[in-house]
């Protein structure tokens, strides 16, 4: 009886040991498979459990819950506090292929569908997916979004191949592979969990949840460089693997050692121009980094701050240029050390309101002595202005103004008085009621030249032989230039001087002469000449008139 109640229970035990290793040996086969495959690191957040992962994350989760609490020698599945990581194999997840979005275009980009041979040109609708190429022209640039909404940037001249896109159902994770063949990406995976590889001809590059930067050499492929600014990066060649950590960078040769890490440059302190700035060209300047060779400038649209418009590597630490359109920007520029590798951001927001142009004066010119009485006005007509704002002040900085006008529409103005002395003048232009920056403030002098000397009132004096005029003078320091000439054009120059005072004295002529006189100013410009007068000769003397009758009475005295 005993014997039979034992092979009862025996039989029994055997049956569930049957049954049950029905259900285990799927768990630990699945289990021993895992351990070659490629896995997901995922970090356990508040609310996260075992068995909650497994019914969001895992294909026919209930399946794999013991084969996951086995593959990461969990002791107790209640106690897993936010942070623990597992490890969960690429087989496991529930996968569904996936499409990359265009978010931004900059230029002329191009892309290969997979297995085709011909290009297409990329836009903003195109829906690209697994083998896709793309290749990006040169001064181009494109922004590509990932389904968890990880964004890729791909530089000028840059070619990548995504090798794998997917995502984990609708969990918002993904695992994307992609193959940077040339160029250069900066790429920001945002969601915690998900997995991102850049495979490089030297570097595979993985990441979680980081902000980096990879770039293959454009002279040497088998070089990559990796920059990280946020998170941790993994990456690895042929036989070795370094993680990089934010604030550092490293370079990855094909058969070497990673190099060691390399502490990336600190960010330039952007000098000039004011974050609202009115003025063109544009002139951007930034404090020298010690250990920086060159730099590198980029400047986005601020409206999406996805649309590169300007990518350029700079010698010096400064940039000019008239390019950008009155629009809002943000300017990022970093520092690029002697390896080639680039350091961390420093980014500005730029408005630039520069535009209409203000007009180029034409007259007077800056600084220039007008000798009219009047002063007159001339400036350019920038393109599609409607009219002009005119300030005229004798104070530098144009308070207290003279002339103070929006409606001018003409491009010459002359006013209508104006006192000698320095005068200060600026112009802005107006299209429609849109009235762009003032341009430079010029200076001239309005000092008119001096008049000729009223000669109607010159008095003379002298005797016989000598001639001796005089005229009103000028103001103190100026000096006088006479001229005596035979005729009236002043061909035949009988006399000239330079006189320090109104007054002058030569010996009177037997002949008619003339003479005129101008003002030279005590800065040496010359006024106009005064209109000619004419000086009779030396009157004949009184016995001139018998000089004829001398004969006829020598010979009637002789007759006598």
């Amino acid at each position: 009886m005993n014997n039979n109640r034992l092979v009862s229970h025996v039989i029994c035990f055997s049956r569930i040991a049957v049954i049950v290793s029905i259900f285990l040996v799927p768990f630990v086969l699945v289990a021993e498979r895992a351990n070659a495959e490629e896995e997901l690191t995922y970090s356990m957040s508040r609310g996260d459990n075992l068995w909650n992962i497994t019914e969001r994350y895992l294909d026919n989760g209930f399946h794999h819950w013991n084969a996951l609490i086995r593959h990461n020698n969990v002791t107790d599945p209640t106690i897993m506090p936010p942070g623990t990581e597992i490890q969960i194999p690429l087989s496991w997840l529930k996968i569904d292929p996936a499409t990359v979005q265009v978010r931004a275009i900059h230029g002329h980009v191009q892309y290969l569908p997979a297995n085709t041979s011909n290009l297409k040109t990329l836009s903003n609708d195109t829906l690209l997916k697994d083998g896709d190429k793309i290749i990006v022209g040169e001064e181009a640039n494109v922004v590509l979004e990932f389904s968890d909404r990880s964004r890729l940037f791909l530089a000028s001249g840059s070619e990548m191949e995504l090798v794998k896109i997917n995502k984990f159902s609708d969990s918002g994770l993904a695992d994307t592979k992609v193959k940077l063949k040339k160029g250069r990406t900066e790429t920001k995976v945002k969601t915690k969990n998900t997995r991102f590889q850049i495979k490089t001809p030297s570097a595979n590059t993985t990441v979680r949840g980081t902000d980096f930067r990879v770039t293959v050499d454009n002279k040497n492929p088998a070089i990559t460089r990796v920059e990280v600014l946020e998170g941790l990066v993994s990456t690895a060649n042929n036989s070795n693997e370094r993680n990089v950590k934010a604030g550092f960078g490293t370079l990855v040769e094909k058969d070497g050692t990673p190099h060691s890490l390399i502490k990336l440059l600190s960010k330039p302190e952007i000098l000039s121009p004011p974050n609202y700035s009115r003025q063109l060209p544009v002139d951007l300047k930034w404090k020298q980094i010690e250990g920086a060779v060159q730099y590198r400038l980029q400047i986005y649209q601020a409206t999406d701050k996805k649309t590169l418009l300007f990518d350029k590597i700079i010698p010096i630490n400064r940039f000019n240029t008239s390019a950008l359109e009155d629009d809002k920007y943000l300017v990022i520029v970093r520092a690029i050390d002697s390896k080639g590798l680039e350091g961390l951001n420093a980014e500005y927001l730029l408005h630039i309101d520069a535009r209409p142009q203000p007009p180029l004066p034409i007259t007077p010119k800056d600084d220039e002595t007008v000798r009219l009485e009047l002063p007159e006005f001339e400036w350019s007509a920038p393109i599609d202005s409607t009219s002009y704002h005119f300030i005229l002040s004798e104070h530098p900085d144009l308070t207290k103004p003279i002339i103070n006008n929006t409606e001018f529409t003409e491009t010459k103005f002359t006013p209508e008085q104006l006192s000698p002395g320095k005068y200060y003048w600026q112009l802005a232009t107006l299209t429609g009621n849109k009235k762009g920056p003032f341009g430079q403030i010029h200076n001239f002098t309005l000092k008119p030249a001096p008049k000729a000397p009223d000669l109607s009132e010159m008095s003379s004096g002298g005797d016989e032989t000598n001639l001796t005029l005089r005229w009103q003078s000028g103001t103190e320091g100026q000096q006088y230039k006479i001229q005596f000439a035979s005729d009236p054009e002043f061909k035949n120059i009988l006399i000239k001087e330079l006189l320090a005072s109104p007054e002058f004295t030569t010996d009177r002529s037997s002949q008619i002469m003339y003479l005129r006189i101008k003002v030279i100013d005590v800065d040496g410009f010359e006024g106009d000449w005064s209109p000619a007068q004419q000086i009779e000769p030396l009157p004949d003397p009184w016995y001139t008139f018998l000089i004829p009758t001398v004969p006829f009475l020598t010979l009637f005295l002789l007759a006598l």
